[in-house]
This record gives C-alpha cells, sequence and structure tokens, in this order.
C-alpha cells in the first residue's frame, strides 16, 4: 500500500466518522421529534376526555331535568284519575300514593346526576393519564435533546480514535516515510 492510498484510507475514516456523527444527531433530533408528536397527541386526547366529561355532566343535568318532567306528568295524571273518582287527592291514600311516585321519580333523577357524575369522572380520569403521557413524552424529547451533544461527541471521539490508530498503524509501517528526509508528512 503506497503513502496516497494510506491517505485515501485515513480521509475515508475520517469522512465515515463524520457521517456518523451527523447521522446520531439527525437520529436524536428525529427521536425527539417523534416524542414531542406523541406528547401533542395525548395533550389532544386530554382535551378531547375533558370536552366528554363536560358533554357528560351537561347530558345528565338535562336527563335528570327530563326526569323530573316524567315525575311531574305522571303526578298530574295520577291526581286526575284520583280526582275523577270523587275523593280527596290531598289526604289519605291518593296522597300516600302521589308521595311515593314523587319519590320515586327523585330516586331517578338523582341516580341519573350520578351516572352522569361517575361518567364525567371517568373521562376525567382519561385526561389526567393523557396529561401525565403528554409530561412523560415531553420529558423524554428534552432528554433525548440534552443527550444529542453527548452521543454526537462519543461518536466523534471514537472515530477520531480509530483515524488516529489507523494513522499510527500506517505511519509505522512506512507509508508516510518521505523520499528525500526519511521523516513522516501530515
Amino acid at each position: 500500500m503506497s503513502g496516497g492510498v494510506a491517505a485515501v484510507s485515513l480521509g475515508m475514516a475520517a469522512a465515515s466518522t463524520v457521517m456518523g456523527a451527523i447521522g446520531k444527531s439527525q437520529e436524536g433530533a428525529a427521536q425527539a421529534g417523534m416524542a414531542n408528536y406523541q406528547a401533542q397527541l395525548a395533550r389532544n386526547n386530554q382535551q378531547v376526555a375533558e370536552w366528554n366529561a363536560q358533554c357528560a355532566l351537561q347530558q345528565g343535568q338535562v336527563d335528570e331535568q327530563n326526569q323530573r318532567f316524567k315525575t311531574a306528568a305522571v303526578l298530574g295524571s295520577q291526581r286526575a284519575a284520583l280526582a275523577s273518582q270523587g275523593g280527596d287527592v290531598d289526604s289519605g291514600s291518593p296522597l300516600d300514593i302521589q308521595a311515593d311516585t314523587a319519590r320515586a321519580g327523585e330516586y331517578d333523577a338523582q341516580t341519573i346526576r350520578n351516572n352522569a357524575a361517575l361518567k364525567a369522572y371517568g373521562y376525567r380520569v382519561q385526561a389526567a393519564n393523557a396529561g401525565g403521557e403528554a409530561n412523560l413524552d415531553d420529558y423524554k424529547a428534552a432528554s433525548t435533546m440534552s443527550a444529542l451533544p453527548f452521543g454526537v461527541g462519543s461518536s466523534l471521539l471514537g472515530g477520531a480514535s480509530s483515524v488516529g490508530d489507523r494513522y499510527l498503524s500506517y505511519a509505522r509501517q512506512g507509508y508516510f516515510k518521505s523520499s528525500q528526509g526519511g521523516g513522516t508528512t501530515t
């Protein structure tokens, strides 16, 4: 092998080292970009879950109110039916029947409210989990970017060491001896 071939070999090793460092940099940036993307998706999921919780509560309020309207309609029908029988609807058994209907209707309305609150709670748990996931992804992105200089530096140092070892090996074998003075050239 001549000194020129050895120099080309060293140049290729140095170029490979630089390309490896550039690749490491691009890989780190891509990983950070993916983590940022996943964090944004998690934030979107968090927002959707919160909107779903609010919708569940609003729907629960509407359903609760509708249940109360239904109960009032049933009570009105009962009073009309009891009054048509000629009795006093405000005392005795007719009053007990109406009280039972009102209690059952209110129980149903409260059950609707509680079910809506449970549904909203489930959505809020989803939102909290998505928020935690977003925070974790943010951390991954930041961690990747803060480690990037070390990865690139490690790649450069490893490559430089390899180039240096190769140069010393070639120099010991005499590939860089000058034909005039016997010294090495750089």
